[in-house]
């Protein structure tokens, strides 16, 4: 999961920036994430001559909802360090600005292979879902159907001959009953 870089607005007072961070070093993409604790407000990105290029926000202009959250992906090319510089963010048209000192690396810092996964692995696919609610479908009938083979199996031992037969018949017929359903049903 991406790196997150939080960015509180509105916290202290209007139009007010409060970088959780004054430096961040990364060799991969991050995620730029503003929680806005009052009004509206309008939040420019930008990253430094050094960084353009390097460093890229999916949105460089964005309006953050009252009392709302808003995150930003900001792409990091592969092997694009090492580069050093800083990424502005600005609200009132200029009046308030907070930089973030940006390290690129060039070399991963864990090793690892450079894999994004988001919060939706987590989470069941309308196959699985599918495939939970066809089982029930399949196994109530079929149980049924054994509770009644048993019942005719116990009608059979009990009644001599000629009953025997009946019930015999009768098992089977629910049987294929239920096999018509299943298949057509």
């Amino acid at each position: 999961m991406p790196e997150t870089l939080s960015v509180h607005l509105n916290r202290e007072g209007p139009r007010e920036l409060d970088v959780a961070r004054a430096a961040l070093e990364t060799d991969r993409s991050f995620v730029l994430e503003f929680v806005n604790h009052g009004q509206p407000l309008h939040v420019h990105v930008h990253p430094s001559e050094t960084l353009d290029g390097v460093v890229t926000p999916a949105e460089t202009q964005l309006y953050v909802e009252e009392d709302a959250t808003r995150r930003v992906d900001v792409s990091v090319p592969r092997q694009s360090g090492p580069v050093e510089g800083t990424l502005s963010v600005v609200t009132g048209y200029g009046a308030e600005e907070a930089t973030v000192a940006v390290s690129v690396t060039s070399e991963r810092k864990d090793g690892g292979p450079d894999v994004a996964v988001d919060d939706t692995l987590a989470e069941k696919t309308a196959a699985e879902q599918a495939t939970t609610t066809s089982v029930t479908k399949v196994v109530t009938p079929v149980v049924f159907a054994a509770a009644v083979v048993v019942v005719a199996a116990a009608v059979a031992i009990a009644i001599p001959d000629a009953g025997a037969l009946a019930v015999g018949v009768v098992g089977v017929l629910a049987g294929v009953a239920v096999a018509v359903y299943e298949l057509f049903g």
